[in-house]
């Protein structure tokens, strides 16, 4: 069944005539299209060829004479077969070629005269409101669009010539020259003075030009040794100022306390694809001020290690006191199987794991013990059994014997603390905080330069961080108490607030160890 569409203006109208390639009504085989012009008796008609030439012709000739502008696309655009161009006045000249049209019988198709036809521009902006109209119809021939698209910059005319454009920046250029010039002039000639002090350094011995024992100077490419007086001259000098902590036993404290600190925060639930490398800078007082992701892997993954959890960013208030504090460096590897290693290139030998050697118990610590048991055998008629706790305090607390610690019965009590907590504090985010608090503590309290056997202490803190009793579970760790405050820091609170108990202990190299009493939850 033959589809018809009319597109009617004023002064011309728009009739296509075709088929459709299914059951729709959608006009997709155009037969044939036919342009009615009000006052030319003669229409224009034609196939497909003449419909997409004369829709390209006045389609570009329109925005051409809309924007003012010579697009070579536009003039491009207008086929051989139809073209448009403007004519006197308010005319414009709509030439076709004789052979794509309909109307014409065979012997004028053969002439090759093209037609001419007169458009006045009414008549033409019509044709092209009728073409606009076909454009935005979906149900005529819906594979025909029209590409439009911004004119580039380059096609478009400059309003100023280049002279008048070129003016501003020559007289900016010219000024600039003219200031400088007069500068150059005007400014006083310095004067030479020779430097002050150049005749004392040319008697420094390192800098005296080497002479041998006949008084010639060696030969080219000899490096002359540095005799005795400049060797003190150089061991003379100041030292520089070093921010770098250099003490190796504050090294493997810090290294034992950042290698706790780190892996009981890792996510053991999270496993990792690769090893994870970083550099971490650590204060004097165990916290992480800064890190480096030394790879690419390291950097991408950086939220599943918990470094930025843990660095600590002090307030304006103290940020400069921080900043110009020394600090230690260390190598921090995560492995793939969850395990975390801390390493420094300043200590020579560095322990495997965050558990220190056992210690062996020094001579007067022996005998102690012995008149410790002595007194506990006169009174309960009973030596020493092998779960004395005296006997176990040379062992220092791990995670696999944390379980053990809560049956040690001390021997020397301070403060009143009870064998059992009626509310025992579980949040472990919490645990963790108050054990970080308590470290600190202690690590404050400490004498820096202390050297003796080790010390433990059962510690009981509230919610709020307060020491509410303690216990020494041997002799030093009762002469140390007071050398470490303990007695000050105890603070009295209800029996039913939430409390946990800690273990603390201080290793005859001075390093503390802060952990559960119970373990980590």
């Amino acid at each position: 069944m033959t589809i018809q569409r009319q597109y009617v203006l004023p002064n011309c109208s728009l009739v296509l005539e075709g088929l459709s390639a299914d059951t729709s009504n959608v006009l997709s085989i155009l037969a044939n299209a036919e342009f009615k012009i009000v006052g030319i008796e003669q229409s224009l008609s034609g196939g497909t060829e003449f419909f997409n030439a004369l829709v390209g012709a006045v389609s570009a000739y329109c925005q051409r004479l809309i924007s003012g502008l010579d697009h070579p696309e536009h003039l491009a655009s207008q086929s051989s077969l139809v073209a448009v161009e403007p004519d006197e006045g308010q005319y414009h000249r709509l030439i076709v070629k004789p052979e794509i049209l309909n109307s014409l019988s065979g012997d004028e198709a053969s002439d090759t005269a093209s037609q001419t036809i007169k458009l006045s521009t009414v008549q033409l902006f019509d044709m092209a409101e009728a073409i606009d109209q076909f454009y935005a119809d979906a149900q005529t021939l819906p594979e025909v669009s029209i590409n439009l698209a911004p004119l580039p910059r380059k096609y478009v005319r400059p309003e100023e010539p280049l002279t008048q454009r070129a003016i501003p920046p020559l007289l900016g250029f010219g000024t600039l020259a003219v200031a400088a010039l007069g500068l150059f002039f005007l400014l006083p000639v310095p004067e030479l003075s020779e430097p002050e002090g150049l005749e004392s350094q040319s008697t420094n011995p390192l800098e005296e030009p080497f002479e041998n024992e006949s008084g010639s100077a060696p030969p080219p490419g000899v490096t002359p040794e540095p005799t005795e007086d400049a060797t003190d001259t150089v061991a003379d000098l100041p030292e520089q100022n070093n921010s770098t902590i250099t003490d190796s036993a504050q090294l493997a404290e810090l290294q034992q306390q950042i290698q706790q600190q780190i892996s009981s925060a890792q996510d053991d639930d999270a496993p990792l694809e690769q090893p994870l490398s970083y550099q971490i800078s650590v204060a004097e007082n165990g916290d992480i001020v800064a890190y480096t992701p030394l790879d690419g892997p390291s950097l991408e993954n950086l939220d599943n290690t918990p470094l930025p959890a843990l660095t600590y960013i002090p307030v304006e208030a103290t940020a400069d006191a921080a900043a110009s504090g020394p600090v230690a460096e260390f190598d921090v590897t995560f492995a793939t199987d969850g395990t975390v290693e801390v390493t420094s290139d300043q200590l020579s030998v560095i322990p495997e794991t965050d558990t220190p050697e056992v210690v062996e118990p020094s001579p007067a610590e022996e005998e102690d013990r012995e008149a410790e048991g002595e007194a506990r055998g006169e009174a309960g008629g009973e030596e020493t059994s092998e779960d004395d706790p005296s006997e176990q305090s040379s062992t220092p607390f791990s995670d696999s014997t944390a379980a053990d610690t809560s049956s040690i019965t001390p021997t020397s009590t301070s403060g009143e603390l009870s064998t059992s907590i009626a509310t025992p504090i579980q949040d472990a985010d919490r645990i963790y905080a108050l054990n970080q608090e308590l470290r600190r503590t202690i690590i404050d309290n400490r004498d820096r330069d202390r050297s003796g056997p080790e010390v433990r202490y059962r510690v009981r803190l509230d919610e709020d961080g307060n020491v509410t009793g303690y216990e020494a579970s041997n002799a030093a760790a009762e002469r140390y108490a007071a050398a470490l405050k303990m007695p000050s820091l105890v603070k009295a609170t209800a029996d039913n607030q939430p409390q946990l108990d800690f273990l603390v202990v201080i290793n005859d190299e001075n390093v503390v160890q802060v952990n559960p009493w119970d373990g980590w939850p």
